[in-house]
């Protein structure tokens, strides 16, 4: 016991010791400077060790002051009054921390000081406490600071920036109106609409694409086409040539959740997947996913295409008008209100019919009626309520329709009436709805609620006649197929303080399947001979989801974004559910270099029936079911990176590895129109695991007279289902190892835009037969010869087993562009695809056998030469 107190009396006087040693007073005259030198200066005098974070202490000022015999700690809480730091005491030492961030919050919109447009992912920054926030989907922030006033700087390239001090009373609301750049400079610059570092985000495998640069673009027809755009970008690939279709890290088409404000858009083609069906005049915002997916979306495996629309200007009419090769289409956007009430509408419609229609009629053999033709129709309303409440109404339609009818006279001596008619008609489209409500419960807390309607049909039929003396025989064929969605969503968005941004959701979604239903009717005279329905009814499923994630600074060095998806969907009496963790982070390296890591589980409940890689209006949609189970990946992703040159310039490279689980395919000889045998689709497919990864490097210049980006993937992808391919692996037909895009915009005046984008990609795989038989009418004997068909069988070793030849093009565009006196644009663009008239196949068919050796030759159709267009524009 007595070893005891003497151990105990020695702590407490060492502790006494510790605490007037740091505690000791100290005589200084500390002059105008930076609260480091201070610091050095106290810490000289005082023969105390004073610890600090050299990043926490960077960039704050202190003021001239003179002390006498006045208490160490003292001194150092006045030179921190005003920061975001405070004191602490620990072992004879003193440390300068972070001081509780429970202090005040500033929180509104940032809008166009013309327009009224809330705009997407500004930055605002309080230097003084280095915290910084961004705007979130809707414009709304929230940054939650200690002290009475804040200095804040606010940037969106292509806006003049703001830099002002605020008086913060308790929570302070106040709406940022910024002007664009008006300078001769800015005018021609095409920027990003992103301005924090790279590095400096949690965030990885995502890009941000600007409009502006859509629309820069080298044109087909004078048609600006967003997916085409996207398909320039690293980790992104074409199906094949002048599609429009999506292949993400290895995926397909159906893996690509394609959201226009707020609800699923299905199949976005036109023209049999040629164009895309977003109208460009009236987006404003466009972010891609590839992998790190926030928890808040669900229900895809390769990426998250998110789109907003314009919310329309809130003070003055104007419109954009625009006319091409292929399309004509007009915006209109203006006040029903002034402040208060806003629309946007935006009609689109294609004319080949109206040209292509007339000249095929009157041609000797010509069809009697040639329709093909698409249109698109955007609309959107915006209200708001109140400075804590707005609504959107949003509205597209798009529709394709084709339809060939042809009708020719049977030549006969002496003549009679004898005829043959064929009817083909296509039409598919897609119809999308949401109500929004934003509405700000707090200053830290914004709730957007939202009604979503999203609809895909797909209808196409055939009918022929032919009427010989007197027998007169018809064939009829119908198919209809198509999916339906409706839901409600509600997400939180809550920043209790810049360290913090956490968001929270769900979601319900009833969706109604149509797989694909098939009616054949023939006749013969006045007799029917077949008359079948397949029996691939309506299906009706339900979905749920619930999410959670966090976007953590840990520190200044460590940044995590963490949370969970889970999902459940009900279908057929079956209940499959699923939790997916996602996980994202960021750590600052010497150098500021961003290291990132990310890993991401993905759940999928609805498939897409699809024989090749085009993405065809014909291909079908079908939901997970008893017998085909839902999709599943996981996805693993590594990268570093950083901006370059003064932030004009974004690098990053980054490696992925995913594997999907319960992909599907056709069985080998599948035919989907085999309704007279009772079958459905599920008995058509076999499922099976997928495997894809790569190296992506981008180096983008996003700012200057100059913009664009240098983008590299390497990928493999490969897959293996058990019923396919005699189970051993192939690689997937959308497989492509190499791929090097080169972007350019250039603006060497006011009035002049010069793009470029060069491609090369290595070649995709395709499957030849090895040999070719003669098929027989049954079996072969010794004592009766052989009766062969006319047809042949192919025999087929291996599926895609050869490469044949890589893709590669240039395109070019220019843009003469005119501001005239009164505030209008005009703009002539003139772009040519393909300039050096690379003959990039379509598709390829075997010709023929060579007779002599083990070769065959075959035949590639191209559908892109060198092709001009051109197109006129006007904004006023």
């Amino acid at each position: 016991m007595r070893y005891f107190y003497s151990l105990f009396l020695l702590l407490t006087m060492g502790l006494t010791t510790n605490a007037q040693q740091t505690n000791r007073p100290v005589s200084i005259s500390i002059p105008a400077t930076s609260l480091e030198t201070a610091l050095k200066l106290l810490e000289q005098e005082s023969h105390v060790p004073i610890s600090y974070e050299l990043t926490r202490v960077k960039g704050i000022r202190v003021k001239a002051r003179v002390y006498k015999n006045v208490p160490l700690q003292t001194i150092i809480k006045e030179l921190l009054e005003g920061t975001p730091l405070d004191i602490k005491e620990k072992s004879g030492n003193i440390l300068i921390i972070a001081r509780p961030r429970s202090g005040k919050t500033l929180s509104g919109f940032v809008e166009d000081a013309v327009s009224g447009e809330k705009l997407i992912g500004v930055s605002l920054v309080a230097p003084q406490y280095q915290a910084g926030t961004v705007t979130n989907n809707y414009g709304f922030y929230s940054i939650t600071v200690p002290g009475d006033s804040l200095h804040i700087q606010i940037s969106f390239t292509g806006y003049q920036r703001i830099d002002t001090v605020i008086q913060l009373s308790g929570h302070t609301h106040i709406n940022f109106k910024m002007p664009m750049a008006g300078t001769q400079l800015e005018e021609v610059t095409v920027s990003s609409t992103r301005t924090a570092r790279i590095q400096q985000t949690s965030q990885m495998s995502s890009i941000n694409l600007p409009v502006t640069q859509v629309r820069s673009m080298p044109r087909l027809l004078g048609e600006p086409d967003l997916l085409k755009t996207l398909q320039l970008l690293p980790g992104v690939k074409q199906g094949t040539e002048a599609t429009s279709a999506l292949l993400v890290r290895g995926g397909t088409p159906d893996q690509n959740l394609i959201l226009l404000d707020g609800a699923p858009l299905y199949n976005p083609m036109h023209l049999m997947g040629i164009f895309s069906t977003f109208n460009t005049s009236v987006l404003k915002d466009v972010t891609l996913y590839k992998g790190a997916f926030p928890s808040r979306y669900g229900g895809r495996l390769s990426s998250v295409i998110d789109i907003s629309t314009k919310d329309g200007n809130m003070h003055e009419l104007h419109g954009d008008f625009s006319v091409g090769l292929l399309s004509t289409q007009l915006t209109l956007e203006g006040p029903l209100q002034k402040g208060k009430t806003s629309f946007v509408v935006s009609a689109r419609r294609s004319y080949p019919d109206l040209i292509a229609g007339p000249i095929a009629k009157n041609a000797p053999d010509g069809p009697e009626k040639f329709n093909l033709f698409f249109y698109d129709l955007n609309a959107k309303i915006h209200h708001q309520i109140s400075d804590k409440d707005k609504l959107y109404l949003s509205f597209y339609t798009g529709k394709d329709k084709l339809r060939i009818l042809e009708q020719y006279a049977v030549a006969t001596d002496p003549p009679v009436d004898n005829y043959n008619i064929s009817d083909l008609y296509i039409k598919w489209g897609n119809v999308t709805g949401t109500m929004r409500w934003n509405h700000i419960f707090t200053p830290r807390l914004f709730a957007n609620t939202m009604l979503i309607g999203s609809s895909y049909k797909f209808n196409t039929g055939f009918y022929s006649k032919d009427k010989y003396d007197q027998d007169v025989n018809t064939n009829t064929l119908k198919l209809n197929s198509g999916i339906q969605d409706y839901g409600i969503k509600t997400d939180l968005d809550y920043r209790p303080a810049p360290a913090h941004a956490i968001k929270t959701g769900a979601a319900y979604m009833y969706r109604i399947f149509t797989p694909g239903t098939v009616r054949m009717r023939q006749t013969s005279g006045n007799s029917v001979t077949l008359d079948s329905l397949n029996n691939n009814r309506n299906i009706n499923a339900s979905e749920i989801d619930l999410y959670a994630e966090d976007d953590w600074e840990i520190t200044r060095r460590l940044k995590l974004n963490a949370g969970l998806h889970w999902s459940a969907f009900a279908v057929q009496g079956q209940f499959y559910n699923s939790l997916q963790p996602r996980a994202s982070m960021r750590y600052l390296l010497p150098g500021d270099w961003g290291l990132k890591a990310s890993y991401t589980r993905m759940t999928q409940y609805i498939h897409l029936l699809a024989y090749n890689s085009i993405s065809l209006p014909t291909d079908l949609w079908v939901p997970a079911t008893k017998k085909v189970a839902p999709q599943q990946a996981d996805q693993y992703a590594l990268g570093i990176a950083r901006n370059l040159f003064r932030n004009k310039y974004e690098f990053s490279v980054e490696v992925y590895y995913k594997k999907m689980h319960h992909v599907i395919e056709y069985k080998e000889g599948a035919d989907y129109l085999t309704n007279s045998k009772g079958d459905t689709w599920q008995e058509q497919v076999a499922a099976g695991t997928g495997e894809s990864y790569g190296l992506e490097v981008l180096l983008q210049k996003k700012t200057g007279k100059l913009t664009g980006w240098l983008g590299y993937t390497w990928a493999t992808a490969n897959r293996n289902i058990p019923e396919v391919n005699y189970g051993r692996t192939f690689p997937y037909k959308y497989d492509r190892r190499h791929d090097l895009h080169v972007v350019a915009v250039y603006k060497p005046r006011k009035n002049i835009e010069l793009s470029g984008s060069w491609t090369y990609q290595s070649a995709m795989p395709f499957t030849i037969p090895v040999a070719r038989y003669e098929a027989t009418d049954g079996p072969v004997t010794s004592d009766a010869p052989p009766v062969y068909w006319a047809t042949n069988v192919d025999y087929i070793n291996s599926r895609n087993n050869v490469r044949i030849q890589p893709y590669h093009r240039l395109d070019l565009g220019i843009s003469f562009i005119k501001h005239k006196k009164n505030g209008n644009i005009r703009t002539w663009n003139i772009s040519v695809l393909n300039v050096y008239n690379r003959m990039n196949p379509f598709f390829y068919y075997l010709k023929q056998y060579s007779a002599t050796s083990a070769s065959a030759q075959l035949t590639g159709t191209t559908i892109v030469p060198l092709l001009p267009g051109f197109s006129y524009s006007l904004k006023f």
